[in-house]
């Protein structure tokens, strides 16, 4: 007898000790975006790179730059949503299907930017999916790019890392920012922009001639709809993106939601980085505090990108947090951001819990 009773208490320390396992949440290091330390330097001279452009495309969604929201209305009707950004543009977004997502920058009545992301949109002369290789073969590339804005002048320069995963190419009067997976080389987002909404940006090292172009910074009121604006961005990316690699598109929930969002807050107000607040806990602890109940869970973590695009295409160059992004056993996603803090939930909600929830149900059926 008491042998056997010594078998049930290891059974259930085993099982405990494997609960306890499994259903910690695993973590990586928060990703710092190559913002965090780009330098912008004036200076009194400056001599633009002798450079040449590409011409315009003259068909695809770059030729909206410039031209007035008309025309988008009259190609594109009208957008699911429109979100204010941190530079006095709002973003229309459409996303008809993860294959035509796109998101058009306006500012004044007036296209400023397009973001491509679907492979089954005319994004001229490149196309989602290209290899890198191919690209360098067609395009002019340069590490120093110079842009103009008015009489101001301004020079980027690209890392070795830019140059294989986040080119930007000139064109006459346009700008491509092309992002390409380190993984694959496979081109996976294009960003074409006007040359004040790239210096707006600042995405790379750049030193400047004349008076710097800097946004308007937004009211307290403004910047939580920036906040939930990047926040639903990062939503919409994680499936696209999932989609490409032919994996099932993660459900948004609003408990993941909250506990994101929290987070980010966190991790700006206490200024720390990580998984782990001062005040709050782990992601487990935090999980807990909203009652959420799951089998695996994982959050990917960055700062200082400008905005939710950068940030997605930094994780999924990152091998640890694309890990995540590619886990084809997740299910659930909740996203949330405060300012560039931005964290993202993944998480496989517990079957156990399904399970009772059938129970609860086919119980009131009966009784009813």
């Amino acid at each position: 007898m008491k042998a056997l009773f010594r078998i049930l208490i290891a059974c259930a320390t085993i099982a405990f000790i494997g609960f306890m396992f499994f259903n910690t949440p695993k973590e990586n290091e928060p990703l710092e975006g190559p913002n965090a330390n780009s330098n912008i330097i004036p200076k009194t001279e400056l001599e633009q790179p002798d450079v040449g452009a590409m011409t315009r495309p003259q068909r695809g969604l770059s030729t909206l730059i410039g031209q007035g929201i008309q025309a988008v209305l009259e190609q594109y009707g009208e957008p699911a949503r429109k979100e204010p950004s941190s530079y006095g543009y709002d973003w229309w977004v459409y996303k008809t299907s993860t294959a035509t997502f796109f998101m058009v920058g306006v500012q004044n009545n007036i296209v400023t930017q397009v973001y491509i992301a679907g492979d089954k949109l005319d994004a001229t002369p490149f196309k989602i999916g290209q290899k890198r290789d191919d690209i360098y073969r067609m395009t002019i590339i340069d590490y120093e790019v110079a842009a103009n804005v008015g009489e101001n002048i301004f020079i980027f320069s690209m890392s070795e890392e830019d140059m294989q995963t986040r080119l930007l190419v000139k064109f006459d009067g346009l700008y491509a920012q092309l992002y390409i997976d380190s993984e694959t080389s496979e081109l996976q987002g294009i960003r074409y922009t006007d040359s004040e909404t790239l210096v707006l940006h600042q995405p790379y090292e750049m030193i400047y001639q004349g008076e710097l172009v800097s946004p308007t910074p937004p009211s307290s009121f403004l910047q939580q709809e920036i906040n939930e604006a990047s926040a639903a961005q990062l939503d919409d990316l994680i499936n696209v993106t999932r989609d490409y690699y032919d994996l099932a598109p993660l459900e948004l929930d609003e408990k993941l939601e909250a506990v994101a969002k929290l987070h980010s807050e966190d991790m700006k107000v206490q200024n720390f980085s990580g998984h782990e607040s001062p005040t709050n806990g782990d992601l487990k602890k935090r999980l807990e505090a909203q009652g959420i109940v799951y089998n695996s869970a994982n959050e990917n973590l960055a700062t200082a990108y400008f905005d939710a695009i950068e940030a997605m295409h930094g994780w999924l160059n990152s091998p640890e947090h694309r890990k995540e992004i590619l886990n084809d056993k997740y299910s659930a996603v909740g996203s949330g951001v405060f300012l560039n803090y931005y964290t993202q939930i993944f998480m496989e909600p517990s079957k156990q819990k399904d399970e009772s929830e059938e129970s609860v149900e086919d119980t009131i059926e009966v009784i009813q």
